[in-house]
């Protein structure tokens, strides 16, 4: 070995013999002059075999890559070099290796070039792990990415509504509120609904209706674009803001465009529709108008402008104001209608779609009025929550719901589950659990409550009151429900505060999900969170057997909607009970009739 003492040789050599690396040495020709024994374990090579042979012509050694193109000229310019790696196929078990080496050109007291010395290193285990991390890394990062993309449309769909892609209610009061901040502030609000639309639902489907609101939605974004924004308030009805000291004639001149762009024909499948628009007109000054009564202005605009005719544009006129009248009559008698049960639970089954059996039924309040008929709850639940008896309708509709399970039970027919609507106001009624525990005697039909969209539950969690009531029902086997979620009311983070036992996906963003990937997206993922929680998903809304299968297709099985039956009074829905219990019978009866013993 050149240019050591025989001292120095030998701790080398001792050295060499505990070391994981290996020592080397090469002539000035750079053939290997010197190996330590090490080498031997790694390659499973005799260095007697290899001494004399340069690095890249030792068997095995795969010299073509043009990493060895720059170690060879490190070589011939006799300069040091650090980690270089090369690949080496072991004769033994044709394993490919990896060596990194590093040498020091060797001179003598002369100056004259005699080689090279260096130590050597088997890191094919740290590339494989380096590899798998690398690997890894971009598996994560893949997953982030997607976990980032159905983020950000979570965080989207908080103001933005999942069909059209306007803004929500929760976007209008969020801006209409700050702009009413700004002193002197003239604000004009632009109430828009569509006419015909609900015949257009009933004849053609929800399916052609969203084609149609769609359409409404893009022909309203391109009038408004750059004067105002346009929210989706729910159903087919529309606003549009403008502020910053809006001007009443730009407001009519945008109505006016609205009503002619409305009456274009829509194309729906393979025919046409059409439908027009009907809208209202109001004005606020902040300092002096509230949110509330800038809307309810704008909704008498617009009653008035149905009322006229439809098809058209009507402004608010003091004359108009007497619309509030029979507003206020409504909340004069809507807790005599409590009293004289006028006030109706209709019930629409909830179906597990493997078995195609009635896992429950969802009670919904109907106000049979003397004379204006029978009203949905958007007809009565804003005044009954100006005049306070939201939880008394509440209260009304669990006894009556719970009053059916019993009768149900009487004539023989069997309901899993009853699942009644909760508003914030019940939620903090203090004889809340008395009241569920005097009422609730049939145990077999399991009581559950829904906790509606509107309820802030990041907010109604620290109240005392509502943690205490929300315990107690659970110990009574109550369980909770989280409607419409998905609508932008309820966080992830208020859905592991609750931890309900089943949530309810919205209706608009599973229609929604039906034609658009990106929505399908949101709901696979939502499905996917209330498994990892163990949470039961039911889908609503659900309008056609291939909503069903799509949604099927993402791991739901619970759902409930037109397609399998419409809300029904007590009476209608006693029937369909036992219709669907004869049939459940017949399926399982043996060829002569009986049914089959178990």
């Amino acid at each position: 070995m050149a240019n050591l003492d025989s001292n120095n040789f030998r701790k080398l050599e001792d050295f060499a013999e505990i070391a994981s690396d290996w020592f080397w040495e090469s002539d000035a020709e750079h053939r290997m002059s010197y190996l330590s024994g090490r080498i031997e374990s790694v390659l499973k090579i005799k260095i007697a075999d290899i001494m004399g042979a340069s690095r890249a012509k030792l068997p095995g050694v795969l010299s073509s890559s043009g990493l060895w193109k720059a170690h060879f000229a490190d070589l011939e310019a006799r300069r040091p070099f650090k980690n270089f790696e090369y690949s080496f196929i072991r004769p033994t078990d044709n394993q490919e290796l990896w060596l990194r080496v590093s040498g020091k050109p060797i001179f003598d007291a002369a100056g004259t070039f005699k080689g090279y010395r260096g130590i050597g290193h088997d890191v094919t285990e740290e590339r494989e792990t380096v590899q798998r991390l690398i690997a890894s890394n971009a598996a994560l990062a893949e997953r982030n990415k997607e976990m980032s993309e159905v983020r950000r449309e979570l965080e989207r769909r908080v103001n933005e509504d999942s069909l059209t892609g306007l803004l929500n209610r929760r976007a209008f009061e969020r801006d209409t509120q700050e702009a009413l901040g700004v002193a002197g502030n003239v604000i004009v609000l632009l109430h828009i609904d569509l006419d015909r639309f609900k015949w257009v639902n009933d004849t053609l489907g929800h399916p052609a209706g969203d084609i149609v609101l769609k359409t409404a939605a893009d022909r309203l974004r391109r009038i408004a674009s750059g004067i105002g924004p346009v929210y989706r308030m729910g159903g087919d009805e529309f606003l549009i803001v403008l502020a910053d000291n809006a001007e009443i004639e730009t407001a009519r001149w945008m109505a006016d465009a609205i009503l002619d762009v409305m009456e274009k024909p829509i194309a729906v499948d393979r025919q046409v529709t059409s439908v027009s628009a009907s809208i209202g007109i109001a004005s606020g000054i902040s300092g002096k108008t509230s949110l509330q009564q800038l809307v309810a202005d704008a909704d008498i605009a617009l009653y008035e402008a149905k009322k006229t005719g439809r098809g058209c544009t009507r402004e608010l006129t003091p004359e108009m104001l007497g619309l509030i009248a029979a507003r206020r009559k409504l909340a004069s008698e809507i807790s005599a209608a409590i009293r004289n049960d006028e006030v109706i639970p209709f019930f629409q089954p909830q179906i597990h779609d493997d078995t195609n059996m009635i896992i429950g039924a969802e009670a919904l309040a109907r106000w049979q009025h003397p004379e204006l008929g029978l009203l949905d709850p958007d007809a009565f639940l804003d005044v009954a929550a100006e005049v306070g008896v939201v939880a008394d309708i509440d209260r009304c509709m669990m006894h009556k719901a719970l009053y059916f399970v019993d009768r149900a039970k009487g004539v023989g027919l069997y309901l899993k589950s009853v699942s009644i609507n909760l508003s914030t106001g019940r939620l903090r009624d203090p004889n809340l659990v008395d009241d569920v525990r005097e009422c609730w005697l049939n145990r077999d039909c399991q009581l559950k409550f829904e906790l509606l969209e509107t309820i802030s539950f990041d907010e109604l969690l620290r109240e005392p009151v509502v943690i205490e009531n929300l315990k107690h029902l659970r110990a009574m086997g109550v369980q909770i429900e989280a409607d419409d979620f998905g609508s932008g009311h309820a966080s992830i983070t208020s859905l592991l505060e609750v931890r309900p036992d089943r949530i309810k996906i919205d209706r608009h963003l599973v229609q929604a999900a039906i034609n658009d990937p990106v929505q399908r997206k949101v709901v696979s993922a939502i499905l996917e969170i209330a498994r990892a929680l163990e949470i039961e998903a039911l889908a609503e809304g659900v309008e056609t057997k291939t909503d069903v299968a799509i949604l099927r297709d993402l791991g739901c099985e619970l759902f409930q909607g037109f397609v399998y039956a419409k809300p029904m009074p007590a009476g209608a829905f006693l029937d369909y009970l036992r219709d669907q219990q004869a049939a459940y019978q017949t399926q399982t009866a043996d060829p002569k009739g009986l049914p089959k013993s178990a």
